[in-house]
């Protein structure tokens, strides 16, 4: 008998003795595919005219629904005609195997004999190119047709989804030289960023090579593969940063937080993506007001544009994780190696202050930076940027200052407990 290996067979459709049927194949209505033939992965076979590729379902539709949408088409007949004449002029759907001498012969001449065999019926069918192309160019014409079968496939049964993401990360990480969105590995490599984006890297905090590979997870799941929903070639972080920067600060933050979200929502992100990209939106700012501010400098004009947008981060950060994207944010933008937001925040001891800034406006909490200041411990490498980053005296005695202060709140609530049992005790 035939095998089927995850195809479609459209009604009135034959498939001879002995022929396979790839993954994603499609044979429409009255086609036939001959014995023994095999057909590979993705074909589509069809009766329909090639003036009817402009609909991609062209041939594959059952009888009854070619007929009913093809009703409008038919030729316009007067109403004491009756509704029996009126159809005549209707577009009618016919089956090439019961028809007289003349229309088998027309589908016969356009079978693709080398496709179905000698003994099947149908031509293989190809996707237009796009209604907007427009090009005289054969290079251009071909791209074209390649991307609209590419297209055709990837809506099939059985298309493999891991190629798309192979084929963007392949787009992505081997970027030409001049290309304009700031993520070329070559850039990196020579320790220059693209000037139009300020030193700022894929999720808009770092041009470094190392920094490049790990924000391009930003568009990815735990698993490495694309965040569902998620338009391609959208930098996310880099777009919220730019909405934040657009707006206005004498309008109230509420409005800006409603169009976070409803572009959070339209790329499926997440609101650690949004606290990512608003605090980066707050240290571009800082830096419009001096382009090279001493650590003292930078803690008091980040205190000053947090006075607003700490409204912000109260709707946004929703816990641990949101203030934990806030702190790498940071930290990201210190150690890009190049930029005003790296020469800044990397200058000892400005990042101990940028943190005990928005520790002290109680924007990331005790608990997201200890749980920072943990992994790091376990996973960084010292000789590197975010190890020396970290490892900054100042940073440390912060750190420090931190740990203790919680040991004493958990002693504090030990004994405060004991005592209440005590007391309780006592008084039975």
């Amino acid at each position: 008998g035939a095998v089927l290996d995850g195809a479609v067979v459209c009604e009135g459709a034959v498939i001879g003795r002995n022929a396979v049927l790839r993954r994603g194949c499609v044979v429409g209505r009255d086609c036939k595919v001959g014995e023994g033939v095999v057909l590979d992965e993705f074909t589509r076979i069809t009766l329909a005219p090639e003036a009817d590729d402009g609909d991609d379902y062209s041939g594959f539709l059952s009888e009854s629904e070619s007929e009913s949408s093809s009703d409008s088409d038919g030729s316009e007949d007067s109403d004491d005609e009756g509704d029996a004449e009126a159809g005549k002029g209707a577009v009618q759907v016919v089956n090439a195997q019961d028809v007289g001498d003349g229309a088998a012969s027309a589908a016969r001449a356009m079978t693709d004999t080398d496709v179905v065999g000698p003994d099947g019926l149908g031509r293989v069918w190809t996707p237009p190119v796009p209604d907007d192309y427009d090009s005289d160019d054969p290079d251009e014409a071909e791209e074209a047709r390649a991307a609209s079968l590419e297209l055709a496939r990837a809506r099939s049964i059985g298309y493999d989804t891991s190629l798309l993401y192979r084929r963007w990360e392949e787009e992505q990480f081997g970027a030409d030289d001049d290309a304009d969105d700031g993520f070329s590995l070559d850039d990196a490599s020579d320790g220059h960023a693209d000037d139009g984006d300020g030193g700022w890297g894929k999720d808009g905090t770092s041009a470094d090579h190392d920094h490049q590979a790990r924000d391009a997870s930003a568009n990815l799941d735990g698993d490495g593969m694309i965040i569902a929903g998620r338009q391609r070639g959208v930098d996310v972080v880099r777009e919220l940063r730019d909405i934040c920067l657009e707006h206005e600060t004498s309008q109230p933050v509420e409005l800006l937080r409603i169009e976070l979200n409803s572009f959070k929502f339209s790329q499926n992100a997440t609101y650690a993506d949004c606290c990512r990209g608003a605090i980066l939106s707050v240290v571009d700012r800082v830096l419009a007001d001096d382009p090279s501010p001493g650590p003292a400098t930078l803690a008091r004009l980040l205190r000053g544009h947090m006075e607003y947008w700490k409204a912000l981060f109260g709707l946004i950060c929703m816990g641990p994780e949101e203030e934990g994207a806030v702190i790498r944010a940071l930290e990201s933008a210190g150690t890009s190696g190049t930029g005003a937001a790296s020469a800044a925040l990397s200058a000892e001891p400005a990042f101990r202050f940028a943190l005990q800034t928005l520790n002290d406006m109680d924007v990331v909490g005790d608990a997201a930076i200890l749980s920072w200041a943990e992994e790091r411990r376990g996973e960084t490498d010292d000789d590197g940027p975010v190890g020396r980053l970290f490892r900054q005296k100042h940073t440390q005695d912060f750190l420090e200052w931190l740990e203790e202060d919680s040991d004493d709140d958990d002693e504090d609530s030990s004994s405060g407990d004991g005592s209440d049992g005590s007391s309780d005790s006592d008084s039975d």
